[in-house]
């Protein structure tokens, strides 16, 4: 579960992140405001055996908003307001509350949303166009670091892979289509009213 919240923050973005010019994804980061997608996420273990597929649909708002629903084959909603984060599964009529963290700077998700110095962190490579997307590959400086590399492909300026090697040898794959950029999306889709009914579990008053 806490693999599957840090993937989807660093999605997440920040039109701070990254200072270098030609930088793909500070291309495309530049007046983005909000995004709509669909996505397939699939997992591979250390050998390159699938262990999981998913897919689901998502959204995001700046700085920090984000709704991001599997459904398929479960269904799982993960919803921030940029403060709160709720995490949902419906299967298991249970919901999970956290209090979204605002120090991400020794974490990839900083990287995204603008609060890591890139440099101190992670070794930057722009890998150019490879098999249709253009790469940018972020590798740790940092032995013990969750992520070994972090590597974001774009198409025509669209946001179009991350792949994420963990420090398990594990590799996530996420493709996305029906990239939509600067569209009017609604607050209330960043927030979360739990149905009647289900286990609550509320980390914030465990800190």
């Amino acid at each position: 579960m806490i693999n599957r919240i840090l993937i989807i923050v660093l999605i997440c973005f920040s039109s701070q992140c990254f200072a270098v010019e030609e930088n793909p994804l500070k291309h495309f980061l530049d007046g983005l405001n909000t995004l709509e997608a669909n996505f397939s996420q699939t997992l591979f273990n250390e050998s390159g055996d699938q262990l999981e597929n998913t897919k689901g649909v998502l959204f995001l708002t700046q700085p920090d908003k984000f709704y991001w629903s599997y459904e398929y084959p479960y269904s799982q909603q993960i919803i921030s307001d940029g403060n709160v984060l709720w995490v949902y599964d419906k299967d298991l009529e249970q919901l999970t509350i956290k209090n979204m963290k605002n120090d991400l700077s020794q974490s990839p998700a900083g990287i995204i949303l603008g609060n890591s110095d890139i440099e101190k962190h992670y070794i930057e490579v722009n890998l150019g166009d490879i098999d249709g997307y253009n790469w940018v590959e972020l590798t740790s400086r940092e032995i013990e670091s969750q992520y070994r590399s972090i590597k974001i492909g774009f198409n025509d300026n669209k946001l179009g892979m991350l792949i994420i090697h963990d420090s398990l040898g594990q590799i996530t794959r996420i493709d996305f289509s029906d990239v939509k950029r600067n569209i009017d999306i609604d607050d209330v889709k960043f927030t979360f009213n739990p149905p009647a009914g289900i286990d609550v579990i509320d980390e914030r008053e465990m800190n």
